[in-house]
């Protein structure tokens, strides 16, 4: 395995970290925990001993297919370009997406009904929260964040994660790093 490849969590490892039926040693669990296809093979392994997990670890997550390498992308994503932050999804003034945060349960699940919008909201907020907070505070928000299983749930944990922003960053970035979620 090269240290620049990215590892991400299969369907099967999303699933084990719902229902603990695979794995049950807690340092490998742990380790799964880390995988956010965000982090390297060099910085999992890093974090493995901070953690004092095995060095074998990532083999053996992928030989139970929890984790796997993604598939790369035919074409670059590109950061989105300033002149979208009309239609973003936060505005100065908001304490949550304004979208999302005043209406009825059954209307948020109407907007993001789909497996496809869920792994993508997903992997979004898990991203902002690996990326713009602490290991410490990443990675408790990570463990509530892969519990969820629908969309309102990775929506009520908006409020906490925005929290986190305004503590590390200040409102001004916190809301400027939320309104990228849903673009």
């Amino acid at each position: 395995m090269r240290p620049e490849s990215l590892l991400c969590k299969t369907g099967k490892g999303q699933d084990e970290i719902a229902k603990r039926a695979v794995l049950h040693s807690r340092v490998l669990r742990n380790v799964l925990l880390l995988v956010d296809g965000k982090r390297d093979v060099q910085t999992l392994r890093e974090l493995m001993q901070a953690i004092s997990a095995p060095d074998d670890a990532l083999e053996q997550l992928l030989a139970l297919e929890l984790i796997a390498a993604p598939a790369v992308p035919e074409s670059p994503v590109t950061a989105p370009a300033v002149e979208e932050e009309a239609d973003s999804f936060l505005h100065d003034d908001d304490e949550l997406p304004s979208e999302l945060a005043l209406e009825p349960s059954s209307v948020q699940s109407e907007k993001i009904n789909t497996s496809a919008d869920f792994s993508s909201l997903y992997e979004q907020i898990n991203g902002l929260v690996s990326s713009h907070l602490g290991m410490i505070k990443a990675y408790g928000l990570q463990l509530r964040i892969e519990q969820c299983q629908t969309p309102d749930q990775l929506l009520a944990l908006l409020p906490e994660i925005k929290a986190a922003l305004v503590a590390k960053h200040g409102e001004p970035k916190a809301i400027n790093l939320l309104r990228q979620l849903g673009r």
